[in-house]
């Protein structure tokens, strides 16, 4: 039964049947040590059992012979449950969290993975695609660096086809355009991704892109130094090195690191089309003439192959 302490108004729970119902008899409060008398309430059966938990206050030794009272303690069955709501609410949480994340990286995977193969055929559309595969991915997985990086990469990559253009035919401020407002955008998104992981190989290759897209060469070269050791043999991280190296007019460094990104990954078009710039760009017309035809026989829809292609003298 449940008692109240005649001073401090406590309640406190008392096994019943400790006196007869209707009986007066002495309790001791086990909070304020008050000793009061109260009365015996018929005997119930409630539908739960009430929590006891012990004072830690000791109580007072009565004299020798003399009648022991009933002391109290503190019922604090309110608090108990509450603690235990919050327990349960908790754990709900956390296997949902639990859930949450077995479920997601498999979609999230599959979106990168499908973005990647979009960039190695690097038309326009292919491009945009895989940009937006990688938004859905970051949708799904908020803070993911991976995601993040693929998705900065992929809008550097169209920056930088915008930016060759730019030097090669006549309508050079819609190019220009284009490549300020992609860079723009890869440049923010790559500097997410490194911030959400330093160390994430997609990252490093991403920033030291955007870094050589927009003329700083020097930490551009050394980011894609630390991405290729970070992933070896990694196709992309190559060509971020190659990119690096042609903005610091290194034009060996940049074919041979061309080179070994199309070696490490013969789909990769993109160090196709590159070469063909520099074979243009050192008068060898024929060679670039070759390379840009195969580009567009493994992709017919590949604009800027196209576009250099009829630039090239017949």
């Amino acid at each position: 039964m449940l008692i109240e302490c005649s001073r401090c108004h406590a309640l406190f729970s008392l096994q019943d049947g400790i006196a007869a119902a209707g009986a007066r008899f002495k309790v001791q409060c086990g909070r304020c040590l008050e000793v009061f008398e109260t009365v015996a309430a018929p005997r119930t059966h409630p539908a739960a059992p009430l929590i006891e938990v012990a004072s830690t206050t000791p109580a007072p030794v009565p004299a020798a012979g003399a009648p022991s009272t009933p002391r109290l303690e503190l019922w604090r069955a309110p608090l108990m449950q509450s603690r235990v709501l919050v327990a349960v609410i908790a754990l709900a949480i956390a296997a949902g969290v639990v859930l949450y994340r077995r479920g997601l990286p498999r979609e999230m995977e599959e979106n990168v993975r499908q973005g990647r193969e979009k960039m190695l055929l690097d038309d326009e559309k292919s491009l945009d695609e895989a940009t937006k595969l990688f938004a859905e991915a970051v949708r799904l997985a908020p803070g993911n660096a991976v995601a993040e990086a693929e998705r900065a990469f992929a809008l550097l990559l169209q920056a930088s086809a915008h930016k060759d253009l730019a030097m090669r035919v006549p309508q050079r401020d819609e190019e220009n355009r284009a490549a300020t407002r992609l860079l723009q955008q890869g440049a923010a998104a790559a500097r997410q991704a490194i911030e959400g992981d330093r160390s994430a190989p997609a990252a490093l290759r991403a920033i030291a892109l955007a870094e050589a897209v927009a003329g700083t060469p020097e930490p551009a070269a050394a980011h894609a130094e630390q991405a290729e050791r970070a992933a070896p043999g990694d196709p992309w991280a190559l060509y971020a090195k190659a990119v690096a190296a042609s903005a610091g007019r290194a034009r060996d460094r940049a074919v041979q690191a061309l080179s070994a990104a199309r070696q490490a990954e013969p789909r990769l078009l993109r160090a196709d089309v590159d070469l063909a710039g520099f074979a243009v760009d050192g008068g060898d017309p024929a060679g670039a003439r070759e390379l840009l035809q195969g580009v567009l026989r493994n992709n017919p829809q590949h604009e800027r192959a196209r576009r250099m292609l009829s630039l090239l003298p017949p």
